[in-house]
């Protein structure tokens, strides 16, 4: 993989209602809402800027991203390597965060849509659901935050900013962040 792969698309994956907000499933939504003004709706997406890069979330449930992204990809004309997709990530301790390209969808149902639609030449930044002591992702996702996690929740959604800011600069790969980045 080259060195300079430029992000032109974000997009936050998630459950449209607002019952899901705050939960670790709507992680990539919550994120992309937080800094998307000026919004153009299509038949399954929305879409917005920060700067230069789009950023956009799916009008469609969760295991169906797929159509989204691929209706994005087509209305902008870009190509699945200059997109990012944001989502929870049950492998990975409370805000952890990892950026990976081309690798398993990890059973995500989420970014196996995008992949079934859309391919599997994408970047994904995942962000960690569980506690020290692991739990089936099934126990974890659908319930809103509270308490200490939604502290830093909240603060994560702050430090996003840093994220965008960075890749408006920077080719993805010399994005350089601890794991712990939105833990801290």
């Amino acid at each position: 993989m080259e060195n300079k792969t430029k992000i032109k698309l974000i997009f936050g994956l998630g459950n449209p209602e607002s019952k899901f907000k705050n939960t670790p499933h709507n992680f990539g939504r919550d994120l992309i809402e937080n800094y998307l003004d000026q919004k153009s709706e299509f038949t399954f997406s929305i879409l917005g800027k920060y700067k230069n890069i789009y950023l956009a979330i799916g009008k469609t449930y969760m295991n169906e991203s797929g159509k989204a992204l691929k209706e994005l990809i087509n209305k902008l004309k870009i190509n699945t390597k200059n997109c990012l997709i944001i989502h929870d990530e049950a492998d990975l301790f409370f805000l952890y965060i990892k950026f990976t390209f081309n690798q398993s969808s990890s059973m995500h149902k989420g970014v196996e849509s995008i992949y079934k639609l859309c391919g599997n030449k994408i970047w994904r930044m995942r962000i960690g659901i569980q506690d020290k002591i692991r739990k089936k992702a099934e126990e974890i996702i659908l319930k809103k935050l509270s308490g200490k996690k939604l502290i830093k929740w909240e603060g994560a959604k702050v430090k996003f900013k840093t994220i965008l800011d960075k890749l408006n600069e920077l080719p993805i790969e010399k994005l350089s962040l601890p794991r712990d980045y939105f833990h801290k």
